[in-house]
């Protein structure tokens, strides 16, 4: 079996989601079977040839391959100009059908333009979350057999426990604080207008406890710190000094910070939307965003974690996910489309 990977991603461009992702697919997939052959296209590092539209029609090719996997949905508008044997889009969310505000440039306007049409052309499409599932069925009208959920997955080599002291001087915090992450771009969606009013409940009650925000974007107002991009060789260390990771966010496709998170160890407090109780699973610690409380919700459990060190539970939990039981699961889905 020959399949070729269209990525969205850069070789050379700076960790997102979907490049976590794209590359760990790609790794696992190359050890799950001998007979397996497969290669990946990545966006060119020119700034105009690397943009998408110019993608389309130059940079994705089908050389002959059994299966072509669109890695990122907005790739599948590339059909209109190739003609693969078998066709998987991996869909991660449809939030700028919901949140039209995140197309910020006329690239993503174009390519949202198209995508929804295209994905019905699909042989198989993989959702990384029942939610995302639920979506396309509700937005796009396609049929459910035509979709399998594959979950993201995380490294537990890297995303792992560390000593959380040594890992507060490692990224330059104050050992005497304590310290709550959001990793998060800035998208309305994201709810990161809570964050703000939590992190005030929060500084009425305890004087020694600071916010950090990271992400894409510009930083959150009214936090302590913001720390903006972080290399994902950094991550780990991140996670690590902290000792409450929270998300507000009230539309997720997956939520892979907060599997992260719960990886090393952290005491996560998280939104109930979407996609989010499918990540933290039986660990709980939500909270509704509906309840007229919610802002003293979300205080009131991030308090009770804060002095809790590493939480065994959620390190356990996160174990259910790995990027290896993605390509298995994701190979799974090549062998039944082509039957």
């Amino acid at each position: 079996m020959k399949v070729i990977h269209w990525n969205t991603s850069k070789e050379r461009q700076q960790m997102s989601g979907v490049k976590n992702y794209e590359d760990n697919l790609f790794e696992n997939l190359k050890n799950i079977d001998g007979n397996l052959e497969i290669e990946r296209i990545q966006r060119s590092e020119s700034k105009i040839f690397g943009s998408m539209p110019f993608s389309w029609l130059f940079r994705y090719k089908c050389k002959e391959a059994d299966i072509v996997h669109a890695t990122f949905h907005v790739i599948a508008p590339a059909i209109y100009f190739r003609r693969p044997k078998k066709f998987v889009i991996t869909v991660l969310d449809l939030a700028p059908l919901i949140d039209p505000s995140s197309l910020r440039d006329f690239s993503l306007k174009l390519q949202w333009k198209f995508t929804p049409k295209v994905l019905k052309n699909a042989d198989r499409i993989i959702a990384i979350s029942q939610f995302t599932k639920d979506e396309i069925i509700r937005l796009l009208g396609i049929e459910e057999n035509k979709i399998d959920v594959v979950y993201l997955g995380v490294d537990h080599s890297i995303y792992k426990p560390i000593d959380k002291i040594k890992c507060k001087e490692k990224v330059g915090l104050c050992t005497e604080d304590k310290h709550i992450l959001i990793a998060s771009a800035g998208y309305e969606r994201k709810r990161l207008d809570l964050a703000k009013e939590i992190f005030k409940g929060i500084t009425n009650s305890r004087d020694d406890v600071k916010m950090i925000k990271t992400g894409y974007d510009e930083g959150l107002k009214g936090t302590s710190i913001n720390m903006g991009y972080i290399a994902e060789e950094d991550m780990p260390y991140l996670f690590n000094a902290a000792d409450v990771y929270m998300h507000t966010a009230e539309y997720e496709g997956f939520g892979l910070p907060i599997l992260e998170a719960m990886a090393c160890g952290v005491p996560v407090v998280v939104s109930d939307r979407a996609s989010i109780p499918e990540v933290v699973g039986d660990y709980g610690n939500m909270v509704d965003l509906d309840s007229d409380d919610c802002v003293e919700q979300f205080v009131e459990k991030i308090l009770s974690s804060i002095e809790k060190g590493k939480d065994e539970k959620a390190v356990e939990e996160s174990k259910e996910f790995s990027w290896e039981k993605t390509a298995k699961e994701t190979f799974k889905v090549y062998e039944e489309v082509m039957k």
